[in-house]
């Protein structure tokens, strides 16, 4: 048999394979009962009558044993009388051999002592037997033995024709198998419900998955609204369809935010080529001007590319997977001395503070200093002169992290604007207040993200919190380190 392809003919198949199986077991088991039980009720019967009859040949027989030849005519007499009853053939089998038998009882064979079940009854055991007779019917056999007081006095064989035994067992089966075909028809109904049920969600799952291999990713899955693991499924495919969409619309924003931050410097250094080359080179004044600005733009591309670089990297999880514990606050004090030059120069003053003994946190050493330096260059960038800058590292016990907050004294973010802060490329309003160096200098909009990224990649999680003309803190909160990881 060709096996089927689709998933529903494979579950019918399946499913009418071990019904098939399943109903033809039990229809054997339950016709091989049925059976056995019609001919142990025949056979129950034919001993009650056996067991009615010895009851009056008891005296009959006891006179036999003792010569009284009038026994055999009250024996025949008895015999007769249960055979016009319609009671089954009767026949007494005496101690000496002799058998007797009523008018019109089929002929008894000879050796008719060494049949099963009356061996059985001079025994002592209950036995029968089924065979034919001398004209060809089956007949079931019993034999009862005839005794007073425990005396055997000779055995009562009886025969009736199994042909209503049969008749009964044909009637009996036949209802057998139409139960069993409803329950086949009704259990193969149900299997069809089964695979429909089970087949159509993945159908459309199956759909699905062809129209998001074309690229199509708004078309989700209907739910079909139960809480079995098929709706799980579908809640789980349409939930990767949305995330997949949303990181496939990040990488469109991502390349369009790439390629304006990057066409802007390059349009820069094309045009101050193109000047150069039209006779600004000769120019002593223009020329070194030019020439300086061509060194800046540079700087800036390098710069956005290392960026973008080291933002891939860590968001990889290339450049995160050896961690060594790290002291957060010593590399604070670090990153505060290393920036003091800068923040002088912008007359910002930044300060360090230590709450207690904050534990190592388990990270790259590289990276956190990366992220102290994103988060100083922003604070002091937009903090007027005469501000103030404040590093606090302290331990969060409760949930084993270690806390870092950068506030600042600057101008503060306004309120649509701070959810976008941490996104690529994104810059808000230009600063009113950048103060010394760093007035007019403009960033790549990388510095938050990739601060974000770095505590993301190593299990920690990051906050803002600002207002116009109140200040920015950044809270960064970062695993402990243990040494069982």
């Amino acid at each position: 048999m060709k096996r089927p392809r689709s998933l529903r003919g494979q579950l019918l198949a399946s499913h009418f394979i071990v019904t098939l199986i399943g109903v033809a077991l039990v229809t054997i088991f339950a016709a091989r009962t049925l059976i056995l039980s019609r001919i142990a009720e025949a056979e129950h019967s034919l001993e009650d009558v056996g067991f009615l009859v010895s009851n009056e040949l008891e005296e009959p027989a006891k006179k036999y044993d003792e010569g009284k030849k009038k026994a055999v005519v009250d024996i025949t007499a008895i015999l007769a009388r249960h055979a016009r009853l319609g009671n089954p053939d009767l026949i007494v089998i005496m101690p000496d051999g002799q058998i007797i038998t009523a008018a019109g009882v089929t002929e008894p064979p000879d050796d008719l002592r060494e049949e099963i079940e009356v061996r059985g009854a001079f025994a002592g055991e209950d036995l029968h037997g089924i065979r034919r007779d001398s004209t060809g019917r089956e007949m079931l056999y019993a034999a009862i033995p005839i005794q007073h007081e425990a005396e055997l006095h000779g055995v009562l064989q009886l025969a009736a024709p199994m042909a209503p035994v049969r008749e009964q067992i044909a009637r009996t089966l036949v209802v057998l198998i139409g139960v069993v075909l409803g329950v086949a028809a009704l259990v193969g109904g149900v299997a069809w419900w089964l695979a429909e049920r089970l087949a159509r969600p993945i159908a459309r799952l199956t759909e699905a998955a062809g129209r998001l291999a074309e690229g199509r990713l708004d078309y989700p899955v209907p739910s079909t609204g139960s809480a079995d693991e098929i709706d799980r499924l579908e809640h789980a495919f349409n939930e990767m369809a949305r995330r997949l969409q949303t990181t496939l619309d990040d990488q469109r924003m991502f390349v369009a935010n790439a390629s304006h931050e990057l066409r802007t410097p390059l349009t820069s250094l094309k045009l101050r080529a193109e000047a150069l080359r039209s006779g600004a080179l000769n120019d002593p004044n223009i020329a070194p001007k030019f020439v300086a600005e061509i060194e800046t733009e540079v700087d800036r591309l390098t710069k956005m590319v290392n960026d973008l670089l080291d933002l891939s990297r860590i968001e990889s999880g290339i450049a995160t997977e050896q961690r060594e514990p790290i002291d957060l606050a010593q590399l604070s004090i670090e990153a505060r001395d290393a920036f003091s030059v800068r923040a002088d120069r912008a007359g910002v003053k930044v300060e360090v503070e230590v709450i207690g003994t904050p534990p190592p946190v388990a990270a790259n050493e590289s990276h956190l200093r990366r992220l102290l330096d994103n988060l100083l260059d922003n604070a002091v960038k937009y903090t007027p002169t005469d501000g103030k800058v404040t590093v606090r590292v302290g331990a969060d016990l409760a949930d084993a992290r270690v806390k870092l907050e950068m506030r600042d004294t600057g101008v503060g973010i306004p309120p649509e604007q701070l959810p976008h802060i941490f996104d690529r490329f994104y810059r808000g309003e230009p600063p009113r207040h950048r103060t010394g160096p760093l007035r007019g200098r403009e960033g790549s909009g990388l510095g938050l993200s990739i601060v974000q990224s770095i505590v993301h990649a190593y299990g920690g999680e990051v906050r803002a919190e600002s207002a116009p003309g109140r200040g920015t803190a950044i809270t960064v909160m970062l695993p402990v380190f243990s040494q069982h990881k």
